[in-house]
Formats: structure tokens, sequence, C-alpha cells
């Protein structure tokens, strides 16, 4: 990675392979997350109980300072992460706490800097700040009511979601067509088309494709 590049030690930017993992801490500063895969596991956050969860792929979620985390994955899934820098945080955020937003402007950010990342392409700080701060600006408007979600969102449910999934994932090696997945959820091909857009911030061509390179 660059060792002299002031990102990685402002903002402790980081890149996860999607591998199996188990973790408990207690986050030392706010931290942001984005999913670019699905997840499956157990957590638990600043509690014993340990919880089943399943995290949408191309979904951002956020740690407040101080709290406790357990997270347990079998297969994990890419996801990258880093802390918020004390002169960003704001006043109140030890309270915060969510998953599962999807948010264009995110996810844009994300995969930019998932590709510099990848390539490389470290140099450019403005370029990565830019990006970690379109990120952080998406935490803002979730928690102060400004982060509105497409009407076709709601219909595109966490069960219906792991339904196509699942089909995706069994049926990678063949052609797959809007009528199938749309079928497999009990929608109509257009509003399939726009509610997992709406879900998951890309087209189910987009989606298939992500899957396909990932495999």
């Amino acid at each position: 990675m660059t060792p002299d590049n002031p990102v990685f030690s402002k903002w402790q930017l980081q890149l996860l392979p999607s591998a199996g993992y188990a973790v408990a801490y207690t986050a030392q500063q706010p931290s942001v997350g984005f999913a670019f895969e699905s997840q499956r596991g157990v957590h638990s956050f600043d509690s014993d109980r340990r919880e089943d969860f399943w995290t949408r792929s191309n979904s951002l979620a956020f740690v407040p300072k101080d709290c406790s985390v357990t997270s347990e994955s079998s297969a994990g899934g890419e996801y990258l992460s880093f802390i918020v820098p004390k002169a960003h945080q704001a006043d109140g955020e030890e309270t915060w706490r969510f998953n599962h937003i999807v948010s264009t402007e995110g996810i844009w950010a994300a995969f930019s800097l998932r590709k510099a990342l990848l390539a490389g392409h470290l140099h450019d700080v403005l370029a990565l700040e830019t990006d970690l701060l379109t990120l952080l600006d998406v935490v803002r408007k979730v928690h102060y009511g400004r982060h509105n979600e497409p009407k076709a969102y709601s219909s595109m449910t966490d069960r219906r979601l792991k339904r196509v999934e699942e089909f995706v994932e069994a049926q990678l090696a063949q052609q797959i067509t809007i009528a199938q997945l749309s079928e497999c959820v009990g929608l109509s091909e257009g509003f399939f088309n726009r509610s997992f857009k709406a879900a998951t911030g890309t087209t189910p061509h987009g989606y298939v494709v992500e899957r396909v390179l990932s495999r």
C-alpha cells in the first residue's frame, strides 16, 4: 500500500477480501463499512446476544465509538472500511449505528476507492479523500434524516433479495433472464427491474456480472 500516503494513517482505509472471519473488538473510533457482496453470519453490538445477520450487497454501515462488536461469517464478503478521523466526528454520533443503507453516490465512491486500491493508484490523495468524504456525507444524511429511499426500495425485501441471490448463484453458469428473476420473487418484470436497482444500487445485469467476476 503506500506507507507515506496520509490517507492510510488518517483514515485507516482498508479493503478486506472475500474470506471467512471471526472478530471481537470495541471500536476505538467511529467507523464506516461498505459491503460489496452480501454476507451471512452472526453478530452482536453492545450485547451478549448474538443474532443471525444478512447484509445486502452495495450497502453502507456505521459503528460508533466505544461500541463493542462481535461478528463471524464462514464465507465473508469483500468489504471496505475506514475510521472517521477526529476532525470529522460529529456531536452525538456515539449513539448512531446502522447498516443496510444503499446510496447511489455512496456506491460510486466505494467502487472508486476499490478500483484505486486494487490497481495501486494511491498517490492521488485528493481523489481518495473526496470519495471518503462522499461516503461520510451519506452517513450524515442518514443520521439527519436527509437520506431518502426510492419507493420501489421497500418492495425488494431481504427475503426476496436472498431468493434472487440463491437463484443467481445456482444458475451462474447459465443464461439468466429478467423473467426468471422476477418470477422467483413474484413481481412483474418491469417492477422487479426498478425495485432491484433501488434496493441494491445496480441493475440485475450489473449484479450478475459482478457475481461472475467474483466467482
